[in-house]
């Protein structure tokens, strides 16, 4: 999974250093740019099929699901940032000879990003994404104390993470995209229950405004 983030940082890199040229060439141009429009602001709502597991080889992934929605501010036409809110689920199955039940966690989700868009079908995006925990629960009574499936505060825990994403544009308002995400938060040692993750995310994005439609 390492190897896919440095893909995408590798992308990203390629394009601002690119994107510097052809600002260049542009000036230079006899007339203006007649594909030059963007619009400023946008809004999209979004579901994802999630595929993350554990960063541990205990622990097989299982499918879920994430939605949301995300407002875009851009500053030109190649560059933008993007915020949001989302409900984002991980679901994975441990594989130990003592332990074969599932853990079903669930977070609030609040990022900040920034796109770089070297076309208008084609958004690479990058950053930060704030995961509050809303709940965290096993296929097994887990909480003796009430006997209960819900862990114990302090288990799990609120933890940032970070995103790189493709989105490509398939028809006016719909964008598909492929994601990788990775979680980090410091857990104990001597426990099974990790608060550090990583994996895809398939998505389906559809903009409020057309972003192929020039602002009237």
């Amino acid at each position: 999974m390492k190897k896919i983030a440095v893909i995408f940082c590798s992308l990203f890199a390629g394009v601002i250093l690119a994107q510097g040229d052809a600002n260049l060439l542009l000036q230079y141009n006899k007339g203006p740019d007649p594909d030059a429009f963007y619009r400023t602001w946008n809004f999209d709502l979004h579901a994802f099929a999630v595929r993350i597991n554990l960063n541990e080889d205990y622990s097989k992934p299982g499918i879920t699901y994430a939605v949301g929605s995300n407002v875009q501010y851009k500053f030109s036409k190649t560059l933008g940032f993007t915020s949001g809110i989302g409900f984002f689920n991980i679901h994975y199955q441990y594989e130990l000879s003592t332990n074969t039940s599932t853990d079903k966690l669930s977070y609030l989700t609040l990022p900040l990003t920034v796109r770089v868009s070297p076309s208008r079908n084609l958004i690479l995006e990058t950053g930060a994404i704030y995961h509050f925990l809303l709940k965290a629960k096993n296929s097994e009574i887990v909480n003796l104390s009430n006997k209960s499936n819900v862990y114990e505060d302090g288990v799990f825990k609120n933890t940032l993470g970070w995103l790189f994403s493709v989105q490509y544009n398939v028809w006016k308002r719909l964008n598909i995209s492929v994601q990788y995400r990775f979680i980090k938060k410091s857990s104990d040692a001597f426990s099974i229950q990790k608060n550090n993750f990583n994996g895809l995310l398939l998505g389906v994005h559809y903009f409020i405004f057309n972003p192929r439609k020039k602002p009237i």
